[in-house]
C-alpha cells in the first residue's frame, strides 16, 4: 500500500510543470518588433596622383572599424556603420600616407576619393646618424626622430609600412607555405651549402613568434639532450613595439647585392640589454621602398652556450601580389668551437608552394 500511495502521489505531480507552462505562454505578450538604427556606409578608391589605381592598399576606418586592405582595383568599402564622425586613413609603400575626416549620416554612402603622392627622398643626401651617437653605442633606443633626422625617419616608415602589411596579411588573409630545407656545411670558397640531408616543412604566416628584449636565445631541453633554439627578429617586428622600443636605427647607406643595389638600414639592441638579442639590417629597394631582404646576427652568443662563436640569418621577400611580401628564401649559419677546431652548420630554405586560405580581395563584376 505505501508503494503504491507514493506511486499515486508522484503521478499527480507530474503534470504540474507543463500546466504551468501553458499558462505562462497563454499569458505573455509578444515583445514589440525592434526595428534596427539605420546605418551608413564609407566606399571609394585608392589612387595616384595622376589617376593610377593602387591595389591592397591598407585603408584605416578609426575608431571600431578593423583596418583592411583595398582589392586589386584599389577600391574599399566599409558598410553598417554608425552615424559619427570618423578619420579615414590609407597607407601604402612607396606612398605618403593620407588621412582626412567624415561624417557619416544615417541612410547614406560617402564617397571618398584617395589621392596619395610619392614618397622622394634623396637617399644620398641622408646624414648617417643614430640616436645611439658616433660611438656605435645604444644608450637611446627607439625609432628615428623626424625632428632630428626627417629623410631617414621617413625612409624607416617605409621600412614599418612592409612590417605592417605583413602582419595585417597574416591576420586577415593566412596562408599555408611549404618549405624545402637543406642541412649541411657551408663552403665559404664556393658560396654554396654541402648538402648532408634534406626535408620539408610546413608553416602558416599567422604563426607568431612574440619579440622579448634578451630573450632571442634559449637552452631547450629535449627527450635525449639539450638543443638550442633561436629565434632572431625578422620583417614582421619592426612594426613590434617592444623591437623598436629596445633597438637602435641608423641608415648605413647603400649595398649591392646580387647584382643589386639597395638601401641599408642597421639596427642594434640597446646597450641596457645584457643578454643576448640581435643586431643586423634591413635592404629596401631605393625605388619602390619596399623591403627585399634582412639579415640578422644574434649578439653576444657566449653567453648563450660555450662555444657559440655566432648565428647569423639572411631572408629574402617576393611580392605574392603587387607590394605584399612573403618569405621566399632563409640562409642561416651557426658558428661554433670545439676541441679548439672551429665547426660551421649551415641550413637553407626554399620556398616551393603559397597557398592563401582565403582569397585577397578581387573587384566584382
Amino acid at each position: 500500500m505505501s508503494s503504491r500511495t507514493r506511486s499515486d502521489r508522484s503521478v499527480q505531480a507530474r503534470p504540474a510543470p507543463a500546466i504551468l507552462a501553458i499558462l505562462l505562454l497563454v499569458g505573455a505578450s509578444p515583445l514589440p518588433a525592434q526595428n534596427p538604427p539605420p546605418r551608413g556606409a564609407v566606399r571609394g578608391a585608392v589612387r595616384t596622383t595622376l589617376g593610377d589605381r593602387i591595389p591592397y592598399a591598407v585603408v584605416i576606418l578609426e575608431p571600431g572599424v578593423p583596418r583592411r586592405f583595398s582589392d586589386d582595383s584599389g577600391a574599399f568599402a566599409f558598410p553598417g556603420l554608425a552615424p559619427g564622425t570618423y578619420h579615414l586613413g590609407a597607407r601604402q609603400v612607396g606612398y605618403k600616407p593620407f588621412d582626412t575626416t567624415v561624417v557619416v549620416t544615417a541612410d547614406s554612402t560617402v564617397v571618398v576619393a584617395v589621392a596619395l603622392e610619392h614618397v622622394v627622398v634623396q637617399l644620398e643626401a641622408i646624414q648617417v646618424v643614430a640616436r645611439s651617437g658616433s660611438s656605435g653605442r645604444c644608450t637611446a633606443p627607439g625609432p628615428p626622430d623626424p625632428a632630428v633626422n626627417p629623410e631617414f625617419a621617413a625612409v624607416f616608415d617605409q621600412l614599418r609600412q612592409n612590417a605592417e602589411r605583413y602582419w595585417l596579411l597574416a591576420d586577415s588573409y593566412p596562408a599555408i607555405y611549404r618549405m624545402e630545407r637543406r642541412f649541411g656545411r657551408p663552403d665559404n670558397y664556393n658560396r654554396r651549402l654541402a648538402v648532408d640531408r634534406t626535408d620539408t616543412i610546413e608553416l602558416r604566416t599567422d604563426a607568431r613568434w612574440q619579440y622579448a628584449p634578451g630573450r632571442v636565445a634559449t637552452n631547450v631541453l629535449g627527450a635525449r639532450d639539450i638543443s638550442l633554439q633561436v629565434n632572431l627578429p625578422g620583417l614582421p617586428d619592426f612594426a613590434d613595439s617592444a623591437f623598436l622600443a629596445n633597438h637602435c636605427f641608423r641608415f648605413a647607406g647603400f649595398q649591392e647585392w646580387e647584382g643589386r643595389r639597395y638601401a641599408r638600414l642597421d639596427f642594434r639592441p640597446a646597450d641596457a640589454i645584457a643578454d643576448p638579442d640581435a643586431s643586423g639590417s634591413a635592404y629596401l629597394d631605393p625605388d619602390t621602398y619596399l623591403v627585399r631582404f634582412t639579415r640578422v646576427r644574434l649578439t653576444k652568443p657566449d653567453r648563450v652556450t660555450a662555444g657559440l662563436e655566432g648565428v647569423e640569418a639572411t631572408e629574402a621577400f617576393r611580392e605574392v601580389v603587387p607590394s605584399l611580401v612573403v618569405p621566399d628564401r632563409i640562409s642561416s649559419v651557426q658558428t661554433s668551437w670545439a676541441r679548439n677546431t672551429q665547426v660551421q652548420v649551415g641550413e637553407e630554405q626554399r620556398t616551393v608552394s603559397f597557398q592563401f586560405l582565403r582569397p585577397l580581395p578581387v573587384q566584382r563584376p
